[in-house]
């Protein structure tokens, strides 16, 4: 047997709490597994292996990726300091930020906010990623992005050649996976097809303060609903006060709930101001929920021509479209079928591909 190239992954995304970032990495990783399983990759000729500072507290089970607790540093440190030197071989990373100085590996570029929107973070945590992803995308061999919109913004900010990059999309059909769990209506007293979704971390990007004030421009009665792991005092820092009545925070839910929030919601709102992707208008879509979305960043590459579209500086152009969902059966009707069609252009298996040939490409030559 002629002796396996070694495959590396940077798993240390598996020790973090599941948000967006967390669920396409685990997601990718998953669908990577399986096309090995298939034998898309040769399983015989490529050897993976996944690279994390700790034991994962929920590591999932995977076929044919074997995990290995290597050094003794964590977080940053680990990555930069001891990372490239135990990974002998091409290395994968799924989060945002890579090795500076390792040449041959793969970096994945969700999106770009601490330059495009410096506002929404730390300064020290602005600091820290303006002075890593730059030099460890220049070092890549490749940089995987979601969207063209990330790629664009690679080469405004970064000044990385388009050659070097490509785009990898994320998929929406996990979402299926999880049973539904409809207590969380009755929890909240929520009536089917009556109030209307936001999800996502309450943070000023992602805008929901505007939704509340888009409500009450619409003067519809319908209720909003948020979900989202943080404190609701958050819109009192963007200049809403307290919660109107007319809204329900729910916190973090689990996926499951999530799903039947989706279900049975009237509609999903999303004004966000910048997306490397956007994974809840994609859940939604499939979910046969319909969508307002902004017309920012990628949100037109995941969305097409199956939603509602906002711009998301604009309080009333929000409330038109909150205005037009609830009050138009006709028009949900059509939004709820071409969303499930655009949200069925991407995969998660078609995501791992997209990151494993260019890979493949990159070994043999």
């Amino acid at each position: 047997m002629a002796e396996q190239t070694p495959i590396f992954v940077n798993a240390r995304f598996l020790c973090e709490p599941v948000t967006g970032i967390q669920r396409w990495a685990r997601e990718t990783l998953a669908a990577l597994d399986q096309l090995i399983e298939d034998g898309v990759i040769d399983g015989e000729q490529y050897k993976f292996t996944l690279l994390s500072p700790t034991l994962p507290s929920d590591m999932p089970s995977y076929r044919h990726l074997k995990l290995k607790i290597k050094g003794v540093l964590r977080s940053h440190f680990w990555e930069q300091l001891e990372l490239p030197f135990i990974a002998k071989g091409f290395l994968i990373n799924f989060k945002n930020t890579a090795p500076m100085f390792k040449k041959n590996m793969s970096m994945q570029i969700m999106d770009l906010q601490p330059f495009a929107r410096p506002d929404t973070h730390s300064s020290a945590f602005n600091v820290l990623y303006k002075t890593i992803i730059p030099r460890a995308a220049r070092s890549a061999k490749i940089i995987t992005c979601l969207s063209e919109s990330t790629v664009s913004e690679v080469q405004k900010y970064i000044g990385v050649s388009r050659d070097k990059c490509v785009i990898t999309e994320s998929g929406h059909e996990h979402i299926l996976r999880f049973d539904r769990d409809e207590s969380i209506l009755g929890q909240h007293a929520l009536d089917k097809s009556k109030y209307l979704l936001a999800v996502s971390s309450l943070n000023p990007n992602k805008n929901f303060a505007a939704i509340l004030r888009a409500m009450t421009l619409a003067g519809v009665d319908n209720k909003l609903v948020i979900a989202g792991a943080a404190n609701p005092k958050v819109f009192r820092d963007q200049g809403t006060g307290k919660l109107p009545d007319n809204a329900v925070y729910l916190g973090r839910v689990s996926d499951e709930q999530l799903r039947s929030l989706y279900e049975n919601a009237l509609g999903f709102v999303y004004p966000s101001f910048y997306e490397g992707w956007g994974l809840p208008p994609g859940e939604a879509m499939l979910l046969g929920c319909p969508v307002i979305s902004s017309d920012t960043s990628s949100l037109p590459e995941v969305c097409g021509d199956a939603v509602l579209y906002c711009n998301p500086a604009d309080d009333n152009s929000i409330a038109e479209q909150i205005t037009k969902l609830c009050n138009d059966t006709a028009l949900r009707d059509k939004l709820i079928a071409g969303g499930l069609t655009q949200s069925q252009k991407f995969t998660w298996r078609q995501v791992a591909l997209n990151i494993w040939n260019s890979i493949e490409k990159s070994c043999r030559e």
